[in-house]
């Protein structure tokens, strides 16, 4: 084999490696357009545009069998294969969508759709605005915590929007495959969505899933997943949850300074004051210790409470979920998205 074919080989198979210096300068993203008219065009139009499947067409397809598809709660815990939403459609002899086509059909991508839908929401800032009374939940949070934390999106629409808003810019403006889309987004130090990510990655969840899930929220499919009742009684629990984990590991450590010395015989009239502050100390160590622990941190997001959020889990996995982190239930490290941020 010639130097040259050898360099060639190496090239091919160093083209996925993120730390590859082999990279698709020709491919332009869409913060490289001008102005926020510029990334709709360039964005929308150069993925699926040209194809005659845009937003509008995507959103239209949807109605025709919408009717079939499981809750988003469903959809996310069970992620029904690509085959299986082919199969339970075909059966109800309903035309396919595009992003369940294959190509030989005529099919587009799934995660060129998502983008495409993705794209036209966050141009138009499309039910980006938060509600009154959540814009108040928000603001007391940032107040309660001087900043530091931020209100949980638990609603897995809410969350796949704002998992794209930080990456909206990067998208290349060219149709393009998973592993580039992935690494332009990675060249740019940003966190590459769930439903983008590789499919072996504990993480990810199909795009085809996160496109159903968005288009059903759009339809006001998702209202079950924000009713006050569940609201209330998941927040109880994650409440409960919070306050018995305080009293095992942070009292639980001091009481049990406190009741060791005694069955030891340790402690004596003597010397209680001794051991009633060794116990404060461990108390504040394990107060310390819990805070460690339980303290959002921005690494958390995407995975600590299921791939987009509590309601991606079974309940009995997601019980679990928030008795682990309870915190999290309510508060975030990671502050919301922003459509109107800059990004150079």
């Amino acid at each position: 084999m010639n130097s040259q074919a050898s360099l060639q080989l190496v090239a091919t198979h160093d083209d996925g490696s993120i730390d590859s210096n082999f990279d698709y300068p020709e491919i332009p993203t869409i913060a490289s357009g001008n102005g926020s008219y510029g990334l709709a065009v360039n964005g929308v139009k150069a993925t699926l545009e040209s194809e005659k499947y845009d937003a509008a067409t995507i959103r239209a397809e949807f109605k025709t069998y919408q009717t079939i598809l499981p809750d988003p709660d469903k959809l996310l815990q069970e992620q029904h294969s690509f085959s299986l939403l082919r199969r339970k459609i075909e059966q109800s002899n309903i035309e396919l969508p595009r992003f369940l086509k294959y190509k030989s059909e005529g099919g587009i991508k799934p995660h060129h759709a998502l983008c495409c839908l993705l794209l036209s929401e966050y141009e138009a800032e499309k039910d980006r605005k938060e509600a009154d009374k959540t814009r108040v939940y928000s603001s007391l949070v940032r107040i309660l915590s001087l900043g530091y934390l931020h209100r949980q999106l638990n609603n897995p629409a809410e969350f796949i929007r704002d998992q794209f808003g930080r990456v909206a810019h990067a998208i290349p403006t060219d149709v393009v495959t998973p592993p580039v889309l992935r690494k332009k987004i990675r060249n740019r130090g940003l966190p590459v969505p769930n439903y983008f990510l590789d499919p072996e990655d504990e993480k990810q969840f199909p795009p085809h899933i996160a496109l159903l899930v968005i288009l059903q929220d759009g339809e006001k499919e998702s209202r079950k997943l924000d009713n006050i009742l569940y609201r209330i009684l998941f927040s109880l629990f994650a409440l409960v949850a919070l306050l018995l984990r305080i009293v095992l590991e942070v009292i639980g450590g001091a009481g049990a300074i406190w009741g060791g010395a005694e069955c030891f015989s340790l402690r004596t009239t003597d010397n209680v004051e001794l051991w009633r502050w060794i116990s404060v100390a461990v108390g504040v160590l394990c107060l310390l210790r819990f805070v460690t622990l339980n303290a959002p941190q921005m690494e958390d997001e995407g995975d600590i409470l299921g791939p987009a959020g509590p309601w991606s889990l079974r309940l009995p996995v997601r019980l679990r979920a928030v008795c682990d982190h309870p915190f999290h239930y309510f508060v975030r490290a990671l502050p919301p998205s922003s459509p109107n941020k800059k990004h150079e």
